[in-house]
């Protein structure tokens, strides 16, 4: 659904990222250089435009979150209805992103973008979005939410993002993750102190088709230390 929709309510959350230099017209014009030297095969050339690119990277944990279940209930109740449930949830969403010191850095449809220098501000803010959105749920709304964290070397162009860590949080969050669950790459469940593990289970490559291991962290197991 949202892939049809490209909804993006960036009003009240999304915000460009400040410091962020790097915009989609400057990743343009350097790509554009390496396409030309691909061209007239100067090798020379596309390596250094390869590691200017790589210079721009830095290191950041990426949170990508996805509601499930949506589908057949939009279909039913109609296109208000959902978007009504994406604003519930962002509403859940904007209190705690400053409380945990977290960085929305978009929102497409109903997936949310997220990032931080640290792993583990992500998780704990994972951990009270989850609590949060039972408590809606609770309250007759089922805003059934999925989430994957991973974390490495990100370019930020603008508000997307671009990298491996990027790739495996979208995987664990929007296609291997269900309802209620947490998600973790192995490099940020391992970086967790013992406390902040409890509950959660590593998974072997495979699991629900996944090219990765990852660590799955159920809801009722995400009580904060």
């Amino acid at each position: 659904m949202k892939r049809l929709l490209v909804v993006l309510l960036t009003g009240a959350c999304a915000t460009t990222p400040p410091g962020v230099a790097f915009q989609k017209r400057d990743l343009d014009v350097a790509l554009d250089a390496r396409i030309a030297a691909d061209d007239v095969k100067d090798e020379v050339a596309a390596a250094a435009k390869d590691a200017e690119l790589r210079a721009r990277m830095q290191p950041l944990a990426v949170f990508i979150s996805d509601m499930t279940g949506f589908t057949k209930l939009t279909r039913e109740k109609g296109i208000a209805w959902f978007l009504a449930q994406i604003r519930r949830m962002e509403r859940v969403a904007l209190p705690l992103l400053a409380r945990h010191r977290v960085e929305l850095v978009k929102q497409y449809g109903d997936d949310l973008f997220i990032v931080s220098d640290d792993a583990g501000r992500l998780v704990a803010f994972a951990r009270d979005f989850l609590a949060a959105l039972e408590v809606e749920k609770q309250r007759g709304h089922p805003l059934n939410v999925s989430i994957g964290i991973a974390k490495g070397d990100v370019l930020r162009v603008g508000n997307d993002l671009f990298g491996d860590p990027v790739n495996r949080a979208s995987k664990l969050g929007e296609d291997l993750g269900e309802a209620e669950e947490l998600l973790l790459a192995l490099e940020v469940y391992e970086g967790l102190p013992d406390a902040a593990k409890a509950g959660c289970t590593v998974q072997p490559e495979g699991t629900r088709g996944s090219k990765f291991p990852f660590a799955l962290c159920l809801r009722g197991a995400l009580t904060t230390p």
